[in-house]
């Protein structure tokens, strides 16, 4: 096999970019499939219903950002005086309205996290390792609430045939690929990639050259899981009561717009909403296929697919609000 040496610069982005806008064509349509086969006008009036309540919607929210910026503090090596937790909340916010708006599994604003943290005197090896950690411990995290979820939801639905596919795919893919994350970073996860490409012929040349420094970023992120047992427990501690947190925002909506549901029932949503919007993430936004998801877990709880696309609705608002404030923030970064 001949090498391939590929510069960053003639990546195929054209290519790259056309695929992400046919995704979010396809999303956008899916979208508006879903609104215009439902009472478009139902859901008008349950948005009608919310008025001021939608400012106690977004509390929730706000503490789930908290509890994340939190995990996300215990996975930093080398905090320095300079990096205040509003400082780090803001950094949060401007990486997570990157990873909303891009197609790439809710990772595309993490690099932009590590870059915002040199401003604090955190090195780049430092930044990247944080996000890298805090990225893996939250999925981890993810995949103990959505087990939870998925065993709540098989003693109180009846059809439990797609229960047992979101089980099979936690179980089976969310499990493994965490695992896989997890033990990969512990023996070098940059550089065991970088010589897989290698024995490829594949030489990346802007790798090549970083080569030493995806040697300093795995030995960072090995001595974490190595000598920070604590940091690694509280992080994984404030990302799940995070994923809980969430539950809240569940349980106020469908009580303003008029639904009553008990804790199970929320829980369930929540645990099924995550699941969908991962598996939709090669969409921006996971535009369309998120909705399609929550119908199904509404409909299997005996909820009207009209309620869950005025739910889904009023998530995609309180999801703007946050992205176009974290855009505000990155904004003035650049500034």
């Amino acid at each position: 096999m001949k090498s391939l040496q590929t510069e960053v610069n003639t990546l195929p982005l054209k290519g790259l970019k056309s695929l992400k806008l046919i995704f979010l064509l396809v999303g956008i349509a899916g979208f508006a499939y879903l609104l215009y086969s439902l009472n478009a006008s139902a859901v008008y009036n349950d948005l009608c219903k919310l008025r001021w309540k939608f400012l106690i919607i977004m509390i929730p929210y706000a503490i789930v950002f908290v509890l994340d910026t939190f995990g996300w503090k215990y996975a930093i090596k080398n905090l320095t005086p300079k990096l205040k937790f509003s400082s780090l909340f803001a950094a949060r916010m401007a990486g997570e309205s990157i990873n909303c708006l891009t197609p790439s599994a809710y990772l595309g604003g993490e690099p932009i996290k590590a870059y915002l943290l040199k401003t604090y005197n955190i090195s780049m090896i430092d930044g990247m390792a944080s996000v890298i950690i805090s990225r893996t411990i939250m999925t981890l995290a993810q995949v103990v609430f959505v087990l939870i979820g998925v065993a709540m939801a098989f003693s109180r639905l009846n059809d439990t045939g797609s229960l047992w596919a979101v089980a099979g795919i936690t179980l089976l893919v969310g499990i493994p690929v965490a695992g896989m994350m997890l033990a990969s970073q512990k023996k070098g996860l940059c550089t065991a990639s970088l010589n897989i490409l290698r024995k490829l012929g594949i030489h990346i040349r802007f790798l090549e050259e970083k080569a030493d420094k995806l040697k300093e970023l795995d030995d960072t992120i090995a001595e974490f899981y190595r000598t920070n047992k604590k940091g690694f427990y509280l992080c994984f501690l404030f990302y799940f009561v995070g994923w809980l947190a969430g539950v809240i925002e569940v349980y106020l909506i469908l009580k303003f717009i008029g639904v009553s549901i008990d804790f199970t029932g929320v829980f369930i949503i929540e645990a099924l909403f995550t699941v969908a919007r991962s598996v939709a993430s090669f969409i921006p936004g996971s535009l369309g296929g998120q909705e399609g998801g929550v119908i199904l877990t509404f409909l299997a709880l005996s909820l009207t697919a009209q309620t869950a696309m005025s739910f889904c609705i009023i998530r995609r608002i309180r999801e703007a609000i946050w992205v176009g404030a974290g855009l505000a923030v990155l904004a003035k970064w650049q500034a």
